[in-house]
């Protein structure tokens, strides 16, 4: 399935554009930038990372991580943290800024400009406008607060209620990507719509770079790679370890996505790097050093610059590195997952590759859409990659963002497939919480 950006952009884009590029050039620091490299950030480098990033949106939890002193006539930068990732939750803790502004560039009158422009958008299309506005704003500001002499990487997460739209998420993507041509552009998996890798594919092919997120196993890092070919995947090693009560969970999947990713990078050309992600220890760095990418959040890459147990010359590659027999798992864990569904987690069978490589290369490939992938998907044996969850089980989905050990859907759906909707769900929780706050701004508005 193939989309054409021209037949999809009009008025209603052009006024997103118009309201968030009002901000441009006033977050810029007065003062000149410079760089120094910070010891343990350098060794991660040399070990063979090549970007880390912030997971924060706060300008407080960045200025504390990124400037490392400043006068009046300068900025010394942490010279390796050269971007940050946004999402629901990160940006419900900013979110009121962009309402209690005081200023002549109001809320309200974005509002009634929209309105007037486009009087046909419902409340619901202008909910979602406004947090497209909002996520490009956010991404303007941090590259002008951080980015003066450099090249600073934001990722920016599409409105849920954009899933089931590849048309509509395109005209996100394409106001953020427009407003922000260093950012990523979110794009989760979604077991409930597989078209997700059809809109990550096809904004990679009209120049607007994908960050292809919430997947939790190697394989999803794979399939990703192989169909879509985005500038990042993610692996959300957090969850992974801490819903299932093991040490090292997250860390060897991480580990085993990384280096199924650089043999298909070296074989095939992709350009996908791989994002260690939702990480909840410091000592994650050192366990992992040399993935592609890691994007931290604050206390926790706060805590490893701070930490004097382990010195920089320590840290070493561990791209080779095993945990599996450090797995410490519960022996009421596996009982009640199984063995070989935890290890699906980090285990990538070689016919799975062999088809989404047959997948990719194939003519249908091109002009297939989500419900065809599935099926493509189903043919090959691998259907329960994708789930469809119905009302019920979305509610007892979006009760938590781990798994329920004793849930009949933990035992029923493959558990990365499972970990995806989880995030789906929370993720989709602060979006509404979000999307209420905003209801109520725009009736005060009219």
């Amino acid at each position: 399935m193939k989309i054409n950006l021209d037949d999809l952009i009009g008025s209603l884009e052009e006024s997103i554009l118009d309201a968030i590029e009002r901000v441009r050039g006033k977050s810029k620091p007065l003062q000149e930038a410079y760089f120094l490299s910070h010891p343990m950030l350098g060794a991660l480098k040399r070990a063979g990372t090549s970007h880390i990033y912030v997971d924060s949106a706060d300008f407080q939890e960045l200025d504390d991580l990124i400037i490392r002193s400043e006068d009046r006539d300068k900025l010394i930068y942490n010279e390796e943290i050269d971007g940050n990732t946004t999402n629901q939750p990160l940006v419900a803790k900013i979110f009121n800024r962009y309402f209690e502004q005081d200023t002549e560039d109001k809320v309200g009158d974005w509002i009634k400009c929209l309105k007037e422009k486009n009087p046909g958008l419902s409340l619901g299309d202008l909910v979602v406008v406004l947090y497209t506005i909002i996520n490009g704003r956010i991404g303007i500001e941090t590259t002008e607060r951080y980015g003066m002499g450099r090249r600073w990487e934001i990722s920016l997460e599409l409105h849920t209620e954009l899933a089931p739209s590849i048309e509509n998420s395109f005209r996100a993507a394409w106001c953020l990507s427009k407003t922000n041509p260093n950012a990523f552009v979110k794009v989760p998996f979604t077991p409930h719509f597989p078209h997700c890798f059809i809109i990550a594919r096809e904004l990679e092919k009209a120049g607007i770079a994908v960050n292809f997120t919430a997947t939790f196993s190697a394989r999803q890092v794979v399939a990703a790679a192989l169909l879509a070919n985005p500038h990042r995947s993610n692996v959300f090693i957090g969850r992974l370890s801490q819903g299932l009560q093991s040490e090292l969970l997250g860390e060897q999947v991480v580990l085993e996505a990384q280096r199924q990713l650089s043999k298909l990078r070296m074989k095939y050309g992709l350009k996908t790097l791989n994002i260690v992600a939702s990480m909840r220890k410091w000592q994650t760095f050192l366990l992992t050093a040399g993935c592609d990418v890691y994007t931290s959040p604050y206390p926790v890459l706060k805590d490893f610059l701070m930490q004097k147990e382990v010195p920089a010359g320590e840290i070493a590659s561990k791209l080779e590195q095993s945990y599996v027999d450090q797995l410490h798992l519960k022996e009421e864990v596996v009982s009640k997952i199984g063995e070989n569904r935890l290890r699906s987690l980090f285990v990538v069978e070689p016919e799975f590759i062999e088809f989404l490589i047959t997948l990719r290369n194939s003519a249908e490939f091109e002009e297939m859409d989500g419900e065809g992938l599935q099926k493509s998907f189903e043919k090959a044996g691998f259907g329960d990659f994708f789930y469809a969850p119905t009302v019920q089980e979305w509610a007892e989905l979006k009760k938590g963002k781990l798994p329920d050990l004793n849930s009949e859907l933990t035992k029923k759906i493959a558990l990365d497939t499972l970990y995806s909707l989880l995030a789906i769900g929370d993720f989709s929780n602060f979006q509404h919480k979000m999307d209420a706050e905003v209801i109520k701004k725009i009736e005060k508005s009219l």
